[in-house]
């Protein structure tokens, strides 16, 4: 059998070089498909570990702190800060304990401290003698306006010569105890687990390493001061400052007699007597008229520079009593934003919008002045002060926790192992402070270029804080209680990569802590930034729409997926096409060796002998294409300098077993319906299907030969329309999407580049479809060869009989760009709701391009027909 089969390779030269050439294209798309695939595969598996990677796999929350937007599977930025407790140490150490967790990092939020500085003698009043007014305004810069945060007014007196009563509005105390600028500033303290912050974001590694600076050890422990609310505590200090605004002191001098004893005993008891209760910050003074003296402007970062620079100075000093501490009290506690679902102003662009609003401050349990806080805000307050039941006479009903800090070292943030680039960073980190960009004005008109809107450092402000005071965990239970923890970051033993089996592991342990504790967990492995658009109202005005990379949940799985499915759809293209190619190829030697097979059988040739034949080809293709693909897998390992990929070598053999098996069967189908009678008597074996169309010119003589045989040249419109609906789609992404792939729900990310390589495979895949095409046109013109030499013998010329063949070349691609264009486009509308209809030179590429192969195909069986001799056709034929 096996010399039968290269007896009859020899006779049939031409089609045994055409049959060689597509297995060696075949063989050699295969090999570059799979080391694509593996590339690619590899390249998106390393970005979305690098690019869109958080530090933890699962985070932690208390029950009741889901977010309104996690019903969008979102998560809005730094949505950690704006947890306060809530988890208690029990369940802490209830999760730490099970056996898939590799690393608990807890977060504590403890709140903020009104951080007092002071500028010494930088505030002049004159040395005469008159009531002076002192002016204390913190303004903040939010991006939309200056606003102000906090704002106090006192009344000082200088040379007074006459007794003042108690309840005198005013302060009478000597004028320098006021030439200090006194600055309160509020910063967040959060407390952290050294030993697992350590291991998981490297918070060791960020401590500045000199003989003063240092990170947490085992003996920096929380210490109880003197009295019940008083708490030495170990810090690491962030000296950087994120703050915006200044601090603006203005000294008056009221227009009012004050010279002599009996103008200051007039002023006095007139302001007694409209305020017979004392109240500095409130007094009657503010209405009367004044002149400017001072002016002074400090800015707030100078202001925590200088606070933090305070305690830096006492970095790693020894304490023997809280006097010796720098410190402040704990406040109160910032609440997170409430965002409410709005209509996106361009939903081409963000796909989800909400809006936030200003409102009057709330302070919970607050039972002070607000003085010291704004007006209105974007989040509510809580005071963590501690209810006195019985206060003793001149003490205040509720006390605040005192915190004084033993510095054990300063860090920088920039040096933690969490992503730092602006464009894919994971907006999660507790580190880092809130970002975002104005993109429309308060008309919704487009901003360009966007305006950077940072955060002001106000605990009530639109962009929260990162922590520039870290303590540790058991210092936050001491001072906030059992349930102090806000959230507790996670990773887990053997979820290292973004994968279908680090995926279902995480679902394990999800499910494992919230049935056995009752907090909420959330997988953040996997999940990617996405811009979300947000309208800023206040007083009912919008200020405008801030732009932020909010965290999609579990987006990197999907685009994952998605990209495997991308890559499988392309690899099924090129399959499609080879099988399509060796079916055809089946075809075609079926159709030329009819006569050859019934006169075999004519002899007494069993079906089985004819099945072994094909067989036996099939082999040896399906072993000459595993053997060039080896021989391109072994040039492909030589340049990257890698081992051979035993795998892709195995794939490929099968899929070329698999390819050529199939046409086997193929020509076994069609071996079975040969009768020896009829087409030794006929010569035919297939049939021409009855078209009723008209003859009345090339082009319809041309579409008849193509319905007539449908069944082979739709063979020829599929291998050409597979690839060319990839390729539209290809260029689709290149030219409207700018090379990268995306799905809509995943906004502007990148999900896959198309490069060179993924046209390098198309052009493979196109010219197996110009091959294939070319085949079944040259049987087509071989099976025509008496109606070509009559044509001839009316007078058509050569010239005419080629165009006659090209043009049925030119309507098969024609009828292939059209079905590509409708599945590229269908595709095109399922992954991104739209229909690029605006784009005719997309839709004109997709036509002119398959029309092109069509006519390359028909250029050699055209020629084939040209040389038709009628006189020997038509004897023949006779």
């Amino acid at each position: 059998m096996l010399r039968f089969v290269i007896n009859q390779w020899r006779r049939q030269r031409g089609k045994f070089i055409l049959t060689l050439v597509g297995a060696l294209i075949i063989s050699a798309g295969l090999s570059l498909m799979f080391n694509l695939t593996d590339s690619s595969q590899g390249t998106v598996e390393q970005t979305l570990q690098k690019k869109w990677s958080s530090a933890y796999d699962i985070v932690v929350r208390p029950k009741g702190s889901q977010l309104a937007s996690e019903s969008n599977d979102l998560l809005e930025p730094n949505y950690l800060n704006g947890i306060n407790g809530g988890i208690s140490f029990e369940q802490y150490q209830q999760i730490k304990q099970m056996n898939a967790i590799d690393i608990a990092a807890p977060v504590a939020v403890m709140g903020y401290v009104n951080a007092v500085t002071s500028f010494k003698n930088v505030l002049k009043f004159p040395s005469e003698p008159g009531m002076y007014r002192l002016t204390e305004t913190n303004f903040i810069e939010n991006g939309f306006t200056r606003e102000r945060q906090s704002h106090s007014v006192i009344h000082i007196s200088q040379g007074t010569k006459v007794n003042v009563p108690k309840n005198a509005s005013f302060f009478n105390e000597p004028i320098e105890t006021f030439k200090n600028a006194i600055a309160r500033n509020p910063v967040l303290i959060v407390g952290i687990d050294p030993v697992e912050e350590a291991r998981l974001v490297g918070l060791d590694k960020s401590v500045r390493s000199n003989k003063k600076s240092r990170y947490f050890n085992s003996t920096d422990q929380h210490q109880s001061g003197n009295y019940p609310d008083e708490h030495i505590i170990p810090v690491l200090i962030n000296p950087n400052s994120f703050n915006r605004g200044s601090y603006e002191y203005t000294i008056e001098k009221l227009d009012a007699p004050f010279k002599t004893e009996q103008d200051q005993q007039k002023l006095i008891d007139g302001l007694v007597k409209k305020q017979p209760k004392r109240s500095v910050l409130r007094s009657a003074l503010t209405t009367y008229p004044a002149k400017k003296i001072q002016h002074l402007e400090i800015p707030a970062s100078k202001v925590e520079e200088n606070y933090l620079q305070t305690l830096i100075e006492k970095t790693n000093s020894t304490y023997v009593d809280m006097a010796s501490a720098e410190g402040a009290q704990l406040l109160y506690k910032s609440g997170p934003l409430s965002f409410k679902p709005a209509n996106s102003p361009y939903p081409s662009r963000w796909k989800t919008a909400y809006e936030v609003s200003a409102s009057p401050t709330e302070i919970k349990n607050w039972t002070y002045g607000k003085q010291f806080f704004p007006t209105k805000g974007f989040r509510s307050l809580e005071s963590v002060g501690r209810k006195i039941k019985k206060p003793k006479p001149g003490e205040l009903d509720t006390v605040f926790p005192y915190l004084a800090f033993n510095v054990v070292g300063l860090y920088d943030p920039n040096n933690i192992k969490v992503s730092k680039d602006p464009l894919n960073e994971l907006p999660m980190e507790t580190y880092r402070p809130s970002s975002a960009d104005l993109v429309l004005d308060a008309k919704g008109e487009p901003v360009n270029p966007a305006k950077s809107i940072d955060t002001s450092g106000n605990p009530v402000g639109l962009l929260t804080s990162s922590p520039n005071i870290l303590t540790t965990i058991d210092s936050a239970r001491a001072i906030n209680g059992e349930q102090a923890i806000s959230s507790i970051r996670l990773k887990v033993k053997g979820a290292t990569t973004v994968s279908e089996e680090s995926e279902q592991l995480l679902q394990d342990v999800k499910q494992q802590i919230e049935q056995e504790t009752g907090l909420i967990a959330t997988i953040t492995k996997g999940s990617s930034p996405q811009p979300v658009v947000t309208k800023v109202i206040d007083d009912g005005k919008t200020l405008g729409w801030i732009e932020q990379p909010w965290i999609h949940i579990g987006a990197a799985m999907t685009i994952f997926r998605e990209t495997s499915v991308g890559f499988s759809g392309v690899i099924f293209a090129m399959l499609a096409v080879a099988i399509v190619y060796v079916l055809a190829t089946s075809y075609v030697s079926m159709l030329a060796r009819r006569k050859e097979f019934a006169v075999l059988l004519a002899l007494g040739w069993r079906t089985k002998d004819l099945y072994k034949i094909v067989l036996i080809e099939a082999a040896i293709l399906a072993g000459f294409v595993s053997t060039v693909a080896l021989i391109v897998e072994g040039i492909f390992s030589y340049v990257r300098n890698e081992a051979m990929n035993g795998w892709s070598l195995l794939w490929i053999a099968l899929f070329s077993l698999v390819i050529y098996l199939a046409g086997a069967t193929w020509s076994a189908w069609t071996i079975r319906r040969i009768s020896p009678y009829e087409a030794i008597k006929t010569g035919e074996y297939a049939k021409a299907a009855r078209v009723g169309l008209k003859l009345r010119s090339t082009a319809t003589l041309a579409l008849k030969e193509l319905i007539g045989k449908w069944k082979r040249n739709s063979l020829s419109v599929l291998s050409i329309a597979l690839p060319t609906a990839l390729l539209t789609f290809f260029l689709f992404v290149t030219f409207h999407l700018q090379g990268v792939l995306y799905t809509s729900w995943l906004g502007q990310f990148v999900a896959l580049q198309v490069g060179p390589m993924h046209y390098v495979s198309m052009g493979v895949a196109i010219t197996i479809a110009i091959l294939t095409t070319g085949e079944i046109m040259w049987q087509n013109v071989t099976d025509r060869r008496a109606s070509l030499a009559v044509l001839k013998a009316l007078g058509w010329t050569n010239g005419a009989i080629r165009q006659l063949i090209v043009l049925e070349g030119f309507l098969v691609g024609l009828i292939s760009g059209v079905i590509g264009l409708i599945v590229a486009y269908s595709t095109i509308y399922v992954l991104y709701d739209l229909v690029p209809w605006n784009e005719p030179l997309l839709i004109g590429v997709s036509l002119a391009l398959p029309i092109l192969f069509g006519v390359i195909a028909a250029f050699i069986p055209a020629q084939l027909a040209a040389r038709v001799q009628p006189y020997q056709e038509l004897k023949d034929a006779s």
